[in-house]
């Protein structure tokens, strides 16, 4: 046999079982009301007495695993209404609101404390005077474990303020017009960040609130920063790169540090979000500045880092999670198009399955391919 078939046949089978590999994890563990989808819109009608119920979902699906946690995230102009989350069957207490982060333009979080176990939940708004007709938007809402609401690797503590090595962050002039964490006034991270070498990237949508202006992107990545550190637990805000409609590109957590955007595939990856909803039955639109801004991330990152064709992901493809959104998703061959040369694809690997494709073996492909084309 030639060396070159050799080396054919090698690339061949190490192939084969990737792109069978199948998913072995759940993503995350929205709560599903029967008849209710995200986002749920609730009117908030005046003159009711103080006290009524204004909404109320069926109990929700049961989650699949144990929780003792509700989390949930929206829009409340009117801060006079009260969530309750009560479990079934009836005789068990209402799950206790433990935080309320609520921001002047509405944007909030809150969580409750639940009793442990399976059983399913029901939402009801219950009115605290609102005086003048308004609404209400739910995004989203988790059943989560309150000992698992933290990153996946424990960050390193310090007796000192931690200030991040500047190595870690994209070096001046940034290659795209970047919006620095100090322009949008970010708060440091709780703990040390993890530093990693990126070599593949995640499109993610923040499934939330669609700004119009600048000032209303700045505020919305101030809430995500407040949400991710204080209601979910983390660190610091999730992602590296957010992309608001008008295609401002805001930065995240530093490049060469480890994020917590997609479970148990965060060590080299790059997470890279949308602002807005793209799932129906919201249908935010993808514009083309916001379009233009990700190719531009993606082609440096593709060739600061040697990503390859196949290292390009949408979230679903690494976790189950509608992420980031059926309108979302129908772009991403487009995108991948956009970002990525003709040569780079000359290996017959079907473009439509890489999510099969683990980051290790995408790794070891690239290294392969170096070898194939001396």
């Amino acid at each position: 046999m030639s060396p070159k078939a050799f080396k054919l046949q090698l690339l061949a089978l190490l192939l084969l079982p990737a792109f069978t590999a199948a998913r072995a994890y759940d993503e995350e563990a929205d709560i599903r009301f029967r008849n209710n989808t995200y986002p749920i819109e609730v009117k908030l009608p005046a003159g009711q007495k103080t006290g009524a119920v204004i909404f109320e979902t069926a109990f929700s699906e049961a989650p699949s695993a144990d929780y003792d946690t509700v989390l949930v995230q929206g829009l409340m102009p009117d801060p006079a209404v009260r969530l309750n989350f009560t479990p079934a069957p009836g005789n068990l207490a209402a799950c206790a609101q433990t935080a309320l982060h609520r921001f002047p333009n509405g944007r909030f979080w809150a969580r409750y404390r639940c009793p442990a176990g399976r059983q399913p939940v029901r939402l009801s708004v219950v009115n605290l005077g609102v005086k003048r007709a308004a609404s209400l938007s739910l995004y989203e809402a988790e059943f989560l474990k309150a000992d698992s609401m933290r990153e996946e690797k424990e960050p390193l503590t310090s007796t000192f303020t931690y200030v991040p090595d500047a190595s870690l962050f994209l070096a001046d002039p940034a290659p795209f017009k970047l919006l620095r964490r100090a322009d949008w006034k970010a708060l440091p991270p709780t703990a040390d960040y993890t530093p990693h070498a990126p070599f593949y990237f995640t499109l993610h949508h923040t499934q939330a609130h669609y700004p119009k202006t600048m000032a209303d992107s700045v505020a919305e990545m101030q809430f995500i920063q407040d949400f991710h550190q204080n209601g979910r637990g983390w660190i610091d805000i999730a992602y590296h790169f957010l992309i608001d409609p008008m295609g401002n590109i805001f930065e995240g957590r530093p490049i060469k540090a480890v994020g917590a955007h997609v479970k148990n595939h965060n060590t080299g990856n790059i997470g890279i979000s949308i602002m807005g909803d793209y799932h129906p039955p919201a249908h935010d639109i993808f514009t083309d500045a916001t379009r233009d801004s990700f190719v531009a991330v993606g082609r440096y990152l593709k060739d600061t880092y040697e990503v390859n064709v196949s290292s390009f992901y949408a979230h679903r493809e690494l976790g189950s999670t509608d992420c980031p959104g059926d309108d979302l998703y129908a772009k991403k061959n487009l995108l991948r198009d956009l970002i990525f040369t003709p040569q780079l694809q000359a290996v017959q690997v079907n473009p439509e399955t890489p999510a099969a494709v683990s980051p290790r073996q995408t790794k070891s492909l690239q290294q392969l391919l170096q070898y194939l084309s001396r």
